[in-house]
């Protein structure tokens, strides 16, 4: 699981520890990482923790190799990792789009390039991506996170096709509104708590923001046999918003 140290990504280590998973969290916050694999290991799942910065090919590379090495073969890899900035158009600097673009598409690029053959290797599995409604749809302030986001979409269709002759499936989250703080930097250009508040009670159909924990299960999924003909598809856990 890369990028799994905090936020959706830890909820996940937690519910596939729950499934009876082996899991290798790799993140390039090292406390945080340890602290969720010790957190797996505290439901009786084999759990360590590895380095990972996705800026880094090389980094990805060594990550892969070392949790197919430790866990003897590979048959799900998930990336969690992302980033988000916002800014109207006229704000956003180049620097600030490449970097959204580096974290987003280009780490999920560099996991598949070396996940791919792990899989292949252990005979197929599935690889899950994180995208975001906003890959869908959008919000004002948000143009690079979304056209990233719209990316990783793309990219997760075309690699589906790709793999699955080796009995590999890809499929990408997309979640709306959850209660993490990696969605601070929206809710603050929507101009704090207040407003963003007052926006998901209208937008949401259930009303409110979901947690972690409520999107996990659909990782859980997507990584089980349950989910052995599904491919190629864009799962939404956003509350209805995209009805």
């Amino acid at each position: 699981m890369i990028g799994a140290a905090t936020g959706i990504g830890r909820a996940c280590v937690e519910d596939f520890a729950r499934n009876g998973a082996r899991i290798v969290v790799a993140d390039i916050n090292g406390p945080a990482a340890a602290e969720a694999a010790a957190l797996a290991r505290g439901l009786g799942a084999k759990a360590s923790d590895i380095a990972c910065d996705v800026r880094e090919e090389a980094s990805v590379r060594n990550a892969v190799e070392a949790a197919e090495k430790e866990m003897g073969g590979i048959d799900t890899l998930v990336y969690f990792a992302g980033l988000m900035r916002t800014g109207t158009i006229e704000t956003v600097e180049a620097e600030t789009w490449d970097a959204i673009f580096t974290v987003n598409a280009r780490g999920t690029f560099f996991a598949a390039k070396h996940g791919a053959p792990a899989l292949k290797r252990a005979g197929g599995g599935s690889f899950i991506t994180t995208a975001s409604l906003a890959g869908l749809r959008g919000a004002p302030g948000m143009t690079a996170y979304a056209s990233a986001k719209g990316a990783v979409i793309a990219f997760t269709t075309a690699l589906a096709q790709e793999l699955a002759p080796f009995n590999i499936r890809v499929n990408s989250v997309l979640p709306g509104w959850i209660d993490t703080p990696f969605n601070n930097p929206a809710i603050e250009h929507m101009g704090g708590v207040g407003p963003h508040a007052e926006v998901v009670k209208r937008i949401v159909p259930l009303g409110r923001q979901g947690v972690p924990a409520e999107v996990a299960p659909m990782y859980t999924f997507l990584a089980s046999e349950e989910s052995r003909y599904v491919t190629a598809k864009s799962m939404m856990v956003d509350g209805g918003m995209a009805h």
